[in-house]
């Protein structure tokens, strides 16, 4: 075996166990009244681990504001009343940022939705975003993102939604569920992504794996690419997209893993060179 091949197995070692040390909590929260009109929540908790694979450690609110204001490339995005990002920082160092947008009609949220937001920002180079097949250099929040709402009258209206959870192509890698291999499987038993949609009359006829208050919540690990579904009486018809949910701050989290072990692969690479 050579020196090549042995420090490739102790990095790809020392990768698992970063992973499994790296946390961040993330949640996508939509919210529609029956007139189309709504209110759009992100929120991402990174822990100690998780900001210095960013290379955040140390770095100041304003920093880490920018980092991730990057991304919030259509305007409207309110975090408090000064900053388009919240940034509150907890006593045992966990970093939450928190930020939303509200929506006049259906129209405009399917543009934020779909709108595409350069996800390379996040990492140092492009041998980051190789790390794990199928991840975008840009990617919108939700992907072919369908909601209809019915002309029913009262509190339920009608609606019809659907999407797909997932951080990649249908038939790709990241779609493998529990048949995920090697990195991409320490990324499946370590990150949970939460999607929560209010609607109007809600839940409906629908499959999240809970419905506290009426409200459709998902959750779904890296690997997982489930047809997320709801619907009630009066919405308008809609065709089933095979679009998947790319959410910025899903692939945030695989960003996250992949950094420092892409820096740790390269230097065991850079010393065999030179022996």
């Amino acid at each position: 075996m050579t020196l090549r091949r042995v420090l490739a197995i102790i990095a790809l070692a020392a990768l698992a166990l970063l992973a499994a040390a790296c946390s961040a909590d993330v949640r996508v929260d939509v919210e529609v009244d029956r007139e189309g009109r709504g209110e759009i929540r992100l929120r991402v908790a990174l822990d100690a681990e998780a900001q210095e694979a960013l290379g955040l450690a140390g770095a100041s609110d304003e920093e880490v504001r920018a980092r991730f204001g990057a991304l919030l490339v259509d305007g409207g995005w309110v975090g408090d009343a000064e900053e388009r990002i919240a940034l509150t920082r907890e006593a045992d160092g966990e970093v939450i940022l928190e930020t939303s947008h509200e929506f006049d009609d259906l129209d405009q949220l399917r543009r934020l939705m779909r709108e595409d937001r350069p996800i390379g920002v996040l990492a140092p180079d492009e041998a980051t975003l190789a790390a794990i097949p199928d991840l975008p250099e840009q990617a919108p929040l939700i992907n072919q993102f369908s909601l209809r709402l019915g002309d029913g009258t009262g509190d339920n209206p009608g609606f019809d939604l659907f999407g797909r959870g997932g951080v990649g192509e249908i038939s790709g890698a990241t779609c493998s569920g529990d048949g995920v291999v090697g990195f991409a499987s320490t990324l499946r038993n370590s990150t949970v992504i939460t999607y929560r949609v209010a609607l109007p009359g809600g839940p409906g006829e629908t499959n999240a794996d809970d419905t506290p208050s009426g409200t459709n919540v998902w959750n779904v690990r890296f690997g997982d690419c489930p047809a997320l579904t709801a619907e009630a009486g009066g919405g308008g018809s809609s065709t089933l997209l095979n679009g998947i949910i790319l959410g910025f701050l899903v692939l945030f989290l695989a960003l996250v893993f992949t950094i420092r072990a892409v820096r740790r692969r390269r230097r065991p690479g850079e010393a065999a060179n030179g022996s």
